[in-house]
């Protein structure tokens, strides 16, 4: 696989050692630089600071022009002067002394000390968009989960692939099944119900399909600094027939696959216009109580089109007009609208239609 990177990247080195900076400092600091919109250290900072009273009612945190003040049970604890820049470490030093004049007042805030960060960081979230979220574990907000996400079998002269997830053993698997099943002439992609997963396991699986051209774009949050990946598989590209079936719940990483068979003209995609979660996310550890993923980027098609919000359209659309679709007034729409059809055998059907009548 090949990445072109347009734009050089800068890297910036710090001399403090790690165990001399505060976690909420590399919170604050990492969440504001990864973030792809604008946001202020001391909004974030603000924000968690009045997540104290998610773990005792009795706390607050009242903000002014000019200070941070906490209470406890109407009563003022500690007054602090807000820093005079919005730098992450002055902000983090704001925190824990509040943090610290709390806990001596609270007993609650006593017992919860092991997962203060966890619950007060949430409160950042409201700052930032939709997709930024905060999962329990790094395997949670990676979608890598112990049940089975691949399932493949052969179907008279078809292999039949079904994917529930993108994860890293997403391309192992499917690599298998193809080789397995040589004899097969045509292949269908399930990725109806997919929630994503792994952006690099998605390219590299549309690198399985693809000898050139462009997979993906990713745009990150400096301005114009954009990462195209293209497609460059060492192994002889599979060129067997391709069908790729989505829905509404099609989603993030399987949307760039499908994105990127479908203007590469490798594929026929089937079904319904897919979710729009075209958003990267950068996994920011909460010092060992929890992740935030912070959207940090957007990907886009091989032409460029958005993904974010808008999806990919089908080449054929099954959505469900009057509950009772019928593959003879199945056709290209300009717009298709999202549903959830991974239990619907009308994108089977298709497949074998336009097999017989290509």
């Amino acid at each position: 696989m090949k990445k072109i990177f347009l734009l050089l990247f800068c890297f910036f080195c710090s001399v403090a050692r790690a165990e001399d900076v505060s976690p909420w400092q590399k919170i604050y600091a990492e969440v504001r630089d990864a973030y792809v919109g604008d946001v202020k250290i001391a909004d974030l900072a603000v924000a968690t600071l009045k997540g104290l009273k998610k773990i005792d009612k009795n706390l607050t945190v009242a903000n002014d022009n000019k200070r941070i003040s906490l209470y406890y049970k109407g009563r003022v604890v500690k007054v602090i002067s807000k820093p005079e820049n919005d730098n992450a470490g002055e902000w983090a030093e704001v925190t824990e002394d509040v943090m610290a004049a709390a806990e001596e007042k609270s007993a609650q805030l006593q017992k919860q000390n092991f997962e203060v960060i966890a619950i007060t960081a949430q409160e950042m979230l409201p700052l930032l968009d939709d997709d930024s979220k905060f999962f329990e574990s790094f395997d949670e907000a990676q979608n890598i989960k112990n049940h089975r996400q691949f399932a493949a079998r052969k179907e008279n002269d078809m292999l039949y692939v079904k994917m529930a997830s993108i994860n890293k053993q997403s391309k192992t698997e499917l690599k298998k099944a193809l080789s397995e099943n040589g004899e097969a002439q045509s292949i269908i992609l399930d990725l109806r119900g997919c929630v994503g997963g792994m952006f690099g396991e998605a390219i590299e699986i549309a690198d399985m399909f693809l000898d050139e051209g462009i997979i993906a774009v990713t745009k990150e949050k400096i301005k114009d600094e954009e990462t195209y990946y293209v497609a460059g598989n060492e192994e002889k590209a599979d060129e067997r027939e391709l069908f790729v079936l989505v829905d509404g719940d099609t989603a993030s990483a399987a949307e760039v696959l499908s994105a990127a068979l479908k203007e590469q003209s490798r594929a026929k995609i089937i079904g319904t216009n897919t979710t729009g979660k075209g958003s990267m996310q950068k996994l920011i550890n909460l010092d060992g109580q929890g992740v935030l993923a912070v959207t940090s980027g957007y990907f886009m098609s091989p032409s460029g089109a958005e993904l974010n919000k808008k999806g990919v359209i089908p080449d054929i659309c099954t959505f469900a007009q009057n509950g009772t679709p019928d593959v003879k007034l199945l056709s290209q729409k300009a717009v298709c609208p999202k549903e959830s059809r991974e239990n619907s055998e009308i994108e089977l059907m298709i497949v074998k239609e336009l097999r017989q009548n290509p």
